[in-house]
């Protein structure tokens, strides 16, 4: 009369430990025993995978089997976008695209069993209630994986152990580092495929370097010693590039963003490329093309572009954390009688330069956009993402949350071109920046 039905397994799944009898072996522990090996343990992965061609097609969703053989041809989304996913666990796809309940309206004769094991479902104990169980316990404890597992779920279905904002947050953060730690940290041997994992963690990587990069950047609003420093900061890394003239940070940054466009094309081609503009589906890879053609243009003119000279005294041990001590912020250069002073790239001057066009300045504004419009499209697909393991419950919270930064981020970097077009060149500790034409 007080709770709804579902209480019990949603709040308090552990505090089950049996079921009432009248501990003699009726008949009831006997028909438990014959569900139990009439369900078995469940039909495996392995039985999964060997379904996966056009007429014979098995996938999992949400730990269901199906069997969409008959339903290729009536797919809405063409019969490819389920082809892909042939013989494997399409939950991660099949949620992001379409809404829980419809499988039991459109498909509901292709559930044909749950995943498992395959083996046989252990038959309950003779002696009927709890009784039993609780006897044979004895002083042995050990973890039961199975309900931890259980326990697992149903929080992942819910709100986790911490309830509203702070919770999401912190789900959020955790899951974010997680997947960070393991692009840095392999699992297993690299295969090229187009499983989304690959593109997330290096999607996650990307955007902690975009974090990065525009904080260094903000450098540009104390004067050409602090961002021609900052910028010369990296070049003094070039020993740790594998004889390249770059360091080893850049040279894995290239690599997660090879990754990435390598799997969004691959999965763009596998899985949206037959599918209408109109559809949205492509939305994607027209902004992930577009951002691609900018980092190029960008690449062009701040990497490798020709820039003047510029000195300045750079500290002696890579940073300057004297200046802590004094409460100030030139980390990446000294200034002192003496100073033992070198020429670097002036990208100071080569910025200001750049952005004297309003043309210029348009087109980063634009690029700004575009990345916050490619930035919250992709981090609606990460949140929900298992490998995430962010609760359900959460996902809307964390969403808007990451929609949050990326407004953040974006301002940040509207900042520099239009900083770059409205004000003047400021001068250095050796000398004075000459004004742009």
């Amino acid at each position: 009369m007080i709770h709804p039905p579902d209480v019990i397994g949603k709040y308090a799944p552990d505090a089950i430990i049996g079921m009432v009898g009248g501990g003699g072996g009726g008949g009831h522990g006997e028909e438990v025993a014959a569900q139990g090996a009439a369900v078995g343990g469940g039909i495996p992965m392995s039985e999964v995978a060997k379904h996966t061609s056009k007429s014979d097609c098995w996938v999992v969703v949400a730990g269901q089997v199906l069997n969409v053989t008959s339903f290729l041809s009536e797919h809405p989304g063409g019969e490819l976008a389920i082809l892909t996913f042939a013989g494997k666990d399409a939950t991660e796809e099949f949620n992001m695209i379409h809404p829980p309940d419809v499988i039991g309206k459109y498909a509901p004769d292709a559930i044909i069993g749950v995943v498992g094991t395959g083996a046989p479902a252990a038959a309950a104990p003779s002696v009927g209630g709890a009784a039993q169980p609780l006897l044979e316990h004895g002083d042995h404890k050990s973890k039961n994986w199975a309900k931890a597992d259980k326990n697992r779920q149903i929080r992942m279905q819910g709100e986790g152990r911490i309830p509203g904002w702070i919770g999401a947050l912190c789900y959020m953060v955790l899951g974010f580092m997680k997947e960070i730690l393991f692009t840095i940290v392999p699992q297993k041997n690299i295969t090229m495929s187009n499983d989304r994992v690959g593109l997330t963690r290096s999607a996650m990587f990307l955007f902690i370097f975009i974090i990065i990069h525009a904080v260094g950047n903000l450098h540009v609003f104390l004067g050409p010693d602090d961002f021609n420093g900052y910028g010369y900061f990296y070049v003094r890394l070039y020993w740790t590039g594998f004889g390249l003239q770059a360091n080893i940070v850049e040279e894995y940054i290239l690599l997660a963003a090879l990754l990435h466009v390598a799997v969004a094309l691959k999965r763009t081609w596998d899985i949206s490329i037959n599918y209408t503009v109109a559809s949205g589906k492509l939305n994607l890879a027209f902004s992930g093309i577009t951002l691609l053609t900018f980092m190029m243009i960008h690449l062009f003119q701040f990497r490798f572009g020709e820039t003047h000279p510029y000195k300045l005294c750079p500290p002696p041990y890579l940073l300057n954390l004297d200046t802590l001590v004094h409460l100030q912020l030139n980390l990446f250069w000294v200034g002192f009688e003496g100073c033992k002073s070198v020429e670097v790239r002036d990208i100071y001057r080569m910025e200001f330069e750049v952005f004297q066009s309003l043309g210029w300045v348009l087109f980063y504004l634009s690029s700004v956009v575009i990345f916050s419009t490619h930035m919250c499209l992709g981090w609606q697909k990460v949140v929900p993402a298992p490998s995430m393991d962010i609760p359900k419950r959460y996902h809307a919270k964390a969403i808007h949350m990451g929609y949050v930064m990326t407004f953040f981020i974006a301002l940040v970097y509207a900042s520099f071109p239009i900083y770059g077009h409205l004000f003047p060149m400021s001068s250095g500790y050796l000398g004075s920046e000459p004004a742009t034409p």
